[in-house]
């Protein structure tokens, strides 16, 4: 079991590796990147879709890692927060193909379960929501709680695959266009929420 274990790790490090230098990867690189044959990798991850999936639900991002545990000091969660969604973003960006599996795998499940008439509580982890979260952290007691709250759902919006594919495939906008957007709405977001209420 433990071999087992190890074996599946070496190949999503594998599969990472070839991520991180800006590659979609496919079983055979991943074989040859791990020094595995294809049929041990197959075993694992029948498709490159599994493969993908498997990436996009491990994902750890260090660049955000970095964002939230550096100290706060002059920073204003405004410039923190357009950081995270630039960051992410980019990060989304760059890895397409990646993103689009994991969307599709997600809108998959709830079908099915639908399908089933099984009520599925949580598909998600909300990664992006604690991010939103600590990054707004500062702003607590400056607004009301609910107003905070309904500001982070909000951003939820503009943070991740969901945004970028609508921004790519309804509205037509290249990467760079679409990282722009998001990083403007997230920015005009938090501004409105703000904003003292006019009389």
């Amino acid at each position: 079991m433990n071999q087992k274990r190890r074996t599946r790790a070496a190949i999503v490090a594998a599969a990472r590796a070839i991520l991180d230098r800006g590659e979609t990867p496919t079983i055979a690189q991943v074989a040859d990147e791990a020094l595995m044959t294809r049929t041990t990798v197959y075993r694992y991850f029948p498709t490159q879709e599994s493969l993908l999936l498997e990436l996009s639900i491990t994902v750890s991002l260090a660049e955000v890692d970095d964002l939230l545990a550096r100290p706060v000091d002059g920073s204003s969660p405004h410039d923190r927060l357009l950081e995270l969604v630039e960051v992410f973003n980019r990060y989304v960006a760059a890895n397409e193909p990646l993103m689009r599996t994991a969307q599709r795998h997600y809108l998959d499940t709830w079908l099915a379960a639908e399908r089933a008439g099984e009520h599925t509580e949580q598909l998600r982890e909300g990664r992006r929501l604690h991010w939103i979260a600590a990054i707004l952290e500062p702003l607590r007691g400056t607004m009301p709680d609910v107003d905070l709250r309904r500001l982070e759902m909000a951003l939820c919006l503009v943070l991740g695959a969901e945004a970028f594919t609508v921004l790519r495939d309804v509205c037509h906008l290249d990467a760079d266009e679409a990282v722009g957007v998001t990083t403007w709405a997230a920015g005009a977001l938090l501004g409105a929420a703000a904003a003292p209420p006019s009389d």
